[in-house]
């Protein structure tokens, strides 16, 4: 996957380099570099919140033509705001650099996380939806992006895909200047962009969906293997005509929104659903749990582990040799969104949007489960497991300084920041659910001329949508699913609720790297003073808060106290 516009001298700066040149900005770390730049990570500190700095080569900011184009789309997408987009905070130009501040994604990309493997095709269908849904608000708000390839969707925590280097992205006001130099990626590009790039609309982007998802489905680019998807990993043959549609040589041809793509994948998903497949549904984190410190239990018996293990050989084998391996892109035990401030998790060069061009060769069978997750094995259940958090050890040594009154009045002062959050949220869940009521007991009356009959068949699906907290089921199903007509809106409703969900994810993931760099500073204070005991303490809570967010919000709910455990 090589990129035509890089540029070979580029040397990225220090991070101390370029402290004085943002000084609103801590400079913590350099991510990665590429031939289009460098990102770094970073702190702003007037809101105590971790970005992403990515600086441009020099010859850029010369080129006045690329700069009032940089201009324009930097204000462009900075006014959007999508779950499934990677945001942008600030741009601008510093001693002959241009610059853009960005949302901070610590996850991999699908490049990194299924490079020349077929995924599971739930799997393609839910992380497809996601970005199409972020490429329509784009388009929506006149934003193309012009290269859609896996190395520039990442993948949050929870597996999410966020797409991002919008570097190429362009209003679609704004046309092609004279000399303009055209930019895209071979295999992922629109005839049109190297054609006609005076015609490029987000069509283009259009066509960039249908080979990710041929890829993702086979493993393969359609120019290396350009037979239909469904031969090659025997996914289902629906999947075929979308692909064919979306990369037709005629921008008329396509789809004429990525909305249409990801209504007909969800249509796929839903009939594999009615049909007892899997169910498709949007991976979360397990529900909270109270017992923080439980272990998994141990085997019942030893004729049980060697029985499974049978099992797990026979069907290893037999799916070795009838069918393409397939990967799932399994969710991380759930941690929090961005790292400390003060105390940044290493990242290595691979997690950023920059990557290198040359794709890793494959030299062994890809395996059944992504070598990177460290969810059980499909054959066990498949609830989540809640990440076991540290608690005290018996010896440990009695603190000196009231650990437990600096938890409390912290506990206290974060909770009144995060109870307005939290009631926001369940108020705008339970309007949400009201909607949907509303607009599907049009719907069915109209169907049925009967108000009775419609609001009986509401009945028991909305009541059990109350009992679940005013939440819709991923899966279209009850008797709600007899009805196509009803789908559309209920998939509006359920994208919403998506988006507030990620939206309260992102916000106590900020309350809580807040809380934990409060705690940090009692831990340098403390040291200095030798007080053990009270530093060990307040590091489990760390560690607790860091890899629980469902710890951290029963805290921001008052379910537990972090001094009881």
């Amino acid at each position: 996957m090589s990129d035509s516009h890089e540029y070979a001298g580029f040397v990225a700066p220090e991070p101390a380099d370029l402290a004085p040149l943002f000084p609103g900005y801590e400079i913590q770390s350099l991510i990665a570099t590429g031939g289009m730049g460098a990102v770094y990570c970073a702190v702003q500190k007037s809101l105590d919140r971790t970005v992403a700095l990515k600086i441009l080569p020099m010859e850029l900011s010369s080129d006045a033509a690329f700069c009032a184009g940089f201009e324009a789309e930097a204000k462009a997408m900075a006014r959007l705001n999508h779950p499934n987009l990677i945001g942008v905070y600030d741009f601008g130009e510093v001693n002959g650099m241009l610059y853009i501040i960005m949302e901070f994604v610590p996850g991999k990309s699908i490049f990194h996380s299924a490079d020349g493997i077929a995924i599971d095709p739930s799997e393609v269908i839910r992380l497809v939806t996601g970005i199409c849904h972020g490429l329509a608000h784009a388009h929506q708000h006149g934003i193309i992006h012009r290269d859609i390839k896996p190395s520039n969707v990442l993948l949050d925590l929870n597996a999410q895909p966020k797409i991002g280097d919008f570097g190429l992205a362009r209003p679609l006001d704004r046309k092609i200047e004279e000399g303009e130099e055209i930019f895209g990626t071979p295999h992922y590009t629109a005839p049109e962009v190297v054609n006609d790039p005076h015609s490029v609309d987000h069509r283009a982007d259009i066509f960039s969906v249908g080979v990710l998802l041929h890829e993702l489905l086979t493993g393969k680019l359609p120019d290396n293997d350009p037979r239909p998807a469904s031969l090659i990993s025997h996914c289902d043959t629906r999947f075929d005509a979308i692909i064919r549609r979306a990369t037709q040589p005629v921008p008329a041809a396509r789809y004429a929104s990525a909305t249409e793509i990801a209504t007909e994948l969800q249509a796929i998903a839903q009939s594999s659903a009615a049909q007892g497949h899997r169910a498709v549904a949007v991976p979360r984190p397990a529900a909270p749990r109270r017992n923080y410190a439980a272990k998994k239990k141990k085997s019942s018996g030893m004729s049980s582990v060697f029985l499974l293990l049978l099992v797990g050989a026979a069907a290893a084998a037999y799916w070795h040799f009838s069918k393409k391996p397939q990967v799932i892109l399994t969710v991380p035990p759930p941690v929090v969104a961005s790292p400390p401030p003060k105390v940044p998790e290493p990242v290595t060069p691979e997690d950023s949007e920059i990557v290198p061009d040359e794709r890793p060769v494959e030299t062994t069978p890809p395996p059944l489960i992504d070598p990177e997750s460290t969810a059980e094995p499909e054959m066990t259940p498949e609830e989540p497991v809640a990440p076991e958090v540290v608690t005290p050890s018996q010896e440990q040594v009695a603190p000196k300084f009231d650990v437990a009154g600096m938890f409390a009045r912290g506990r206290t002062t974060m909770q009144d920041r995060a109870k307005p959050l939290i009631t926001s949220y369940e108020e705008k869940l339970e309007d949400n659910v009201t909607s949907l009521q509303r607009e599907l007991g049009r719907i069915l009356r109209k169907m049925h001329y009967d108000r009775n009959t419609a609001e009986k068949i509401l009945s028991t699906d909305v009541e059990d949508w109350r009992k679940a907290g005013n939440r819709i089921p991923e899966v279209f199903s009850g008797q709600l699913s007899n009805y196509p007509d009803a789908f559309k809106s209920y998939s509006e409703h359920l994208e919403k609720q998506t988006d507030l969900d990620e939206k309260l994810k992102t916000e106590m993931a900020q309350l809580c790297t807040t809380y934990i760099g409060g705690l940090n500073k009692q831990v340098d204070r403390l040291k200095a003073e030798k007080d053990e005991g009270a530093v060990a303490l307040i590091e489990q809570e760390i560690a607790n808060a860091k890899e629980s967010p469902e710890y951290f919000m029963d805290l921001m709910r008052g379910s537990t106290t972090s001094g009881d455990r």
